[in-house]
């Protein structure tokens, strides 16, 4: 427990009015260290700043900037000077280089908050980068003074891959916020009526970034398998994608009578109310998949592959399948 501390907290993500997982899990953090601490935020500008908090939003042109932006050393520098800091805090393994450096420049311990394995995503989906990836992360946790992980799993893994001593890492697992993803069918016939489906058809949802790596696989997945063998199934259903992308470009093309393209809603928790089960076809990623948690938060049923449910603990609405065609069975 981090308490009365004076923590400069970096991030590459947003931490305000946050969409995708990882800075859902950022917000959590910021707002979990503020409450009993004296937290000064580095993180992309954003309009909406708490007015009780110390916020330096930035603008960044590049995404060069993310990974190493001299604006958030020199700022910590000069504001360590009146008082000093405690704790770097960084979030993500694109803000380590921000958050090594001011360590190093500060003399203040650096906490590495990550909310996954970064090389072995690259790695699972066979990114030539991995090797890159892997001597970056590497560095910024062998500097780190602690690190934070989102699960036993992940523990394991900066063990295995980075001989890191198991006393040096802490687990933070991530949350759903359960004052937003509970059960309530409020909204459902407005969403359903929204979306076209009708009283016979069932609703099937996949959310999340859709131009990230793992769910671009996902949606080749629910293109290649899961629609072709909906279909031989015979039933009445609509498959409903939410999120920010276009898939890059894959759903620009993919057409059919039963799935809609929904994009971007700022409520994704009315839609995971309004359907009938969430899947969560991945093969590739890690760390722990928050959709999943705000799925099961809001009491449905979801049906993922092992990699989906890396680092989860087991529910009985959480139904785990790799094959394909018995995933179909269990939807």
């Amino acid at each position: 427990m981090i308490e009365n501390k004076n923590i400069a907290f970096i991030s590459s993500q947003k931490i305000f009015n946050p969409g995708e997982g990882v800075e859902r899990r950022v917000n959590y953090i910021f707002s979990f260290l503020s409450k009993k601490n004296n937290v000064v935020a580095f993180a992309p500008y954003q309009k909406l700043a708490k007015a009780n908090k110390e916020y330096y939003g930035l603008n960044y042109k590049h995404r060069i900037f993310k990974i190493l932006d001299p604006r958030i050393i020199l700022q910590i520098i000069k504001l360590n000077r009146k008082d000093k800091f405690d704790i770097i805090y960084a979030t993500t393994v694109w803000s380590g280089l921000n958050g090594l450096l001011s360590s190093l420049f500060n003399r203040a311990p650096l906490y590495f908050d990550e909310h996954n394995v970064e090389f072995l995503r690259f790695k699972r989906t066979s990114s030539t980068l991995w090797p890159i990836i892997y001597l970056y992360e590497w560095l910024v946790c062998r500097f780190a003074e602690k690190i934070i992980s989102v699960s036993d799993t992940d523990k394991r893994f900066f063990i295995k891959y980075y001989g890191i001593n198991p006393k040096k890492i802490e687990i933070f697992e991530n949350q759903a916020d359960k004052s937003i993803f509970c059960p309530n069918n409020k909204k459902n016939k407005k969403i359903r009526k929204e979306l076209g489906i009708n009283s016979n058809e069932k609703m099937i949802l996949f959310y999340g970034q859709l131009n990230y790596e793992p769910n671009v696989e996902a949606l080749e997945i629910i293109k290649n398998q899961i629609i072709p063998l909906l279909e031989n199934k015979k039933k009445s259903y609509k498959l409903v994608i939410c999120g920010r992308g276009d898939g890059r470009g894959l759903l620009i093309n993919f057409k059919h009578t039963n799935l809609i393209f929904k994009g971007f809603v700022e409520r994704i928790q009315d839609y995971i109310n309004a359907s009938d089960v969430v899947i969560a076809p991945l093969l590739s990623g890690s760390g722990t998949r928050i959709k999943i948690l705000e799925a099961l938060a809001c009491k449905k049923r979801v049906i993922s592959t092992s990699i989906g449910v890396e680092g989860l603990k087991r529910n009985k609405l959480l139904e785990v399948e790799d094959d394909w065609n018995k995933f179909v069975e269990k939807i």
